[in-house]
């Protein structure tokens, strides 16, 4: 009897998603880790993004079946932006800054621009034969370092790949589970380029 509830809910729960609704997401410091990883470079960081990516907002539709007529948004600006400044303060014994523009940047060791380049996400239930929900995410993450005094050092693209979260039977705010996941694969991706920047800058 449990089993044909949860059965039915289920389907509820798929012919909700692909009816017509929009959720607005937004930036959740408890959807990260508690402790980033601390790896002692010496000095401290710029964090710079310009006004308009700052800003940026994600809107789109999911690529699965199951939530198309659903719609996303995302400040994908500031939550690329917190995320930095959350990972990259943990990279440098002094930690970070933020500023829209990377002018008189000296004192730094480095300018650090970060940009999600490409996002999907979904609501895959055919992966559970229709009895619950995976959502799942790829992230493709730019980060641009720079001298202080401009001159390029690198720039590289960290891909994520398709990540799968949590898969649930129901909930009350599928687009939440999505915007966990993004918190936690740019989060993981910009760990990534934390080490980069620890490897390049003891050399």
């Amino acid at each position: 009897m449990k089993a044909h509830m949860y059965i039915n809910l289920a389907i509820a729960f798929a012919v909700l998603l692909v009816a017509g609704c929009s959720y607005q997401g937004g930036f959740n410091p408890a959807y990260l880790p508690a402790q980033p990883m601390a790896l002692n470079v010496t000095g401290k960081g710029l964090v710079v993004l310009t006004v308009q990516e700052a800003q940026r907002s994600y809107v789109k539709k999911p690529s699965s079946f199951t939530g198309g007529g659903t719609t996303l948004t995302l400040p994908l600006g500031e939550i690329t932006k917190q995320v930095a400044l959350k990972v990259f303060g943990a990279t440098f014994i002094e930690g970070v800054d933020f500023r829209n523009e990377s002018r008189e940047a000296v004192g730094y060791r480095v300018v650090i621009r970060p940009r999600v380049v490409n996002l999907t996400y979904a609501y895959n239930q055919l992966k559970n034969a229709g009895f619950a929900i995976t959502p799942q995410a790829s992230v493709e993450l730019e980060v641009i370092l720079q001298h202080p005094d401009g001159g390029a050092l690198t720039v590289k693209t960290y891909e994520s790949g398709l990540v799968d979260g949590d898969t649930y039977v129901i909930s009350g705010q599928p687009a939440e589970k999505i915007n966990q996941l993004v918190h936690l694969t740019l989060f993981k991706l910009m760990t990534e380029a934390a080490k980069e920047v620890k490897t390049m800058l003891d050399i």
